[in-house]
């Protein structure tokens, strides 16, 4: 039997004695612990009813799942850490979906008492329209913006007309092949498209992916961006009810959490070749700057290296500069180094660990700077993106950061939310280049990629490459491959779409080819 040294420290930090622990723990899991009933304690720890029950209610209370609004939140979020980083996928039983309590809630944002309203609704009935209330209430919205407080009939009915001819225009006609209108109302205005680049304001050298390559990063699903970004709000009061928002102060100490600092950024570090150790000068400037002291980053560096930090120059409370001896685990291992010096190699090895040393703030967030909007809120963009650690920090309004990452939203967020970034990402990247696409066309593109419940490149990878029919996956690319698994499984192409029709020459069941005509005799 092995005691599961794991367990026992989570039984000791719940405050069960450390020989109960020992006892629990010995060739058990967690798991199996905390399923343990009050009789098998007793058994297992030797001990009376009343005391293994006592036991019981410990691991029950500070094992198990909490309960009510703060403890709910939590759960949730470790939950969520912890599927992220194991890469499992949580299961979800499907909800059904509430058609009353749809139209609730939206009837809830209809303003039927508004004239403008009744007037519109007066003259569709009038003249046999039929149009949604929700593009009632955006007409009456739209009217109402322009100053007017109501409408004659005439107006109403001349308004009412005008929209049920646009929406008739614009919807789609039978059998239309949106795929192929889809692919080029995008395609042809992405040949006149260029590399265009957006510079964060007082950061001249800091690009983000605009134009055709930005494209091809969306409908590519790539993991990561080329160049990752983020546009952090904050919430109008603190957790003390001061403002935040508006506050610069706050906010900059915000960004400077979460900007990642190394070790080169607040230090130059010297490398002591004959002495065999490194040296680090630390930069009072740049610690002000980043709020750290320098006790703080012996600590840090101490911690992560598990090394002995010693004082080269100044005080233990204020260290000007630090001495790290590759290693030396404790002060007195520094004696043992004059008989054994550690080798030129574990020297260079500790520099380049030591560069690259994150001591403070959020990983991937590699620069955040605070600027400031129209409306006199201030708002922290940054290179980089992690939205799971950034929604952690108080203060944050996670309902508006978002990120350009449209997989770290996906995994965060959701495949609904991952989808409207497409739409976002798409749109912005367009309007950039001063391109006019149809928004429909680019809700089709997201609705394809997010169809199956994750995000798929339009690619041999995703889309393109998971098509029923062979021909089609055969058309596009690794032909024989396609052709070959096809014949070996016997599979079957019923010819139902464009790409394999075309191939065998025959008409594809869209547009005008999706009307059969048959000559029917007369009787003689």
């Amino acid at each position: 039997m092995v005691v599961k040294s794991a367990t026992k420290k989570k039984l000791m930090d719940m405050g069960v004695q450390e020989e109960f622990s020992h006892k629990l723990a010995d060739d058990r899991k967690w798991d199996d612990v905390k399923i343990l009933t009050p009789g098998e304690i007793a058994q297992i720890c030797g001990l009376a009813s009343d005391e293994a029950t006592a036991i019981h209610n410990i691991l029950q209370t500070f094992g198990g799942s909490k309960s009510g609004a703060d403890g709910g939140a939590t759960t949730t979020v470790v939950r969520r850490r912890v599927a992220r980083r194991r890469g499992a996928r949580q299961e979800l039983a499907l909800q059904s979906y509430d058609v009353d309590g749809k139209m609730e809630n939206i009837s809830r944002d209809l303003d039927e008492s508004n004239p403008i309203f009744m007037a519109l609704v007066k003259a569709a009935e009038k003249e046999s329209i039929s149009l949604t209330p929700r593009l009632f209430q955006d007409l009456t919205t739209g009217i109402s913006a322009r100053g007017k407080d109501k409408l004659t009939p005439a107006q109403a009915k001349k308004i009412v007309v005008q929209a049920n001819d646009q929406f008739s225009n614009a919807s789609v006609d039978p059998f239309e092949a949106v795929g192929i209108v889809t692919a080029q109302s995008i395609g042809e205005p992405g040949t006149q498209m260029t590399m265009r680049t957006f510079h964060y304001a007082g950061v001249a050298t800091v690009n983000v992916t605009q134009g055709l390559p930005r494209i091809i990063e969306i409908v590519d699903a790539r993991k990561v961006p080329e160049t990752p970004t983020m546009n952090i709000y904050l919430e109008d009061e603190d957790a003390n009810g001061k403002p935040l928002a508006t506050n610069e102060d706050a906010v900059q100490k915000i960004a400077a959490s979460l900007e990642t600092t190394t070790t080169k950024d607040i230090a130059d570090i010297d490398v002591e070749v004959a002495q065999r150790y490194i040296v680090l000068k630390l930069k009072n400037s740049h610690l002000k700057l980043k709020n750290m002291t320098g006790a703080e980053v012996r600590d840090k560096l101490s911690r992560a290296l598990r090394l002995y930090i010693a004082v080269h120059e100044g005080s233990e409370a204020r260290p000007k500069e630090l001495k790290i001896v590759p290693g030396v685990a404790k002060e007195d291992d520094l004696k043992e180094t004059d008989v054994n010096p550690p080798t030129y190699t574990e020297l260079l090895q500790l520099e380049e660990k030591i560069k690259i040393l994150r001591l403070k703030g959020v990983k991937d967030i590699e620069r955040a700077n605070v600027q400031k909007n129209t409306d006199g809120e201030f708002y922290i963009s940054t290179i980089g993106s992690n939205l799971a650690k950034v929604s952690d920090f108080a203060g944050i309004d996670r309902a508006r950061t978002y990120t350009n990452n449209i997989m770290e939203i996906q995994d965060y967020l959701g495949i609904e939310a991952a989808r409207q970034a497409i739409i976002n990402e798409l749109v912005l990247t367009l309007e950039g280049a001063r391109l006019d696409v149809d928004v429909r066309h680019l809700l089709m593109v997201s609705d394809v990629m997010t169809s199956e419940g994750e995000v798929r490149a339009i690619g041999r990878h995703g889309v393109s490459g998971t098509k029923h029919s062979i021909l089609a996956r055969a058309a596009f690319e690794v032909t024989v491959n396609h052709l070959l698994n096809a014949g070996i499984i016997g599979e079957r192409d019923n010819l139902t779409g464009v790409a394999e029709n075309i191939i065998v020459g025959q008409p594809v069941a869209l547009g005008t080819g999706s009307v059969e005509l048959f000559y029917i005799p007369e009787n003689e």
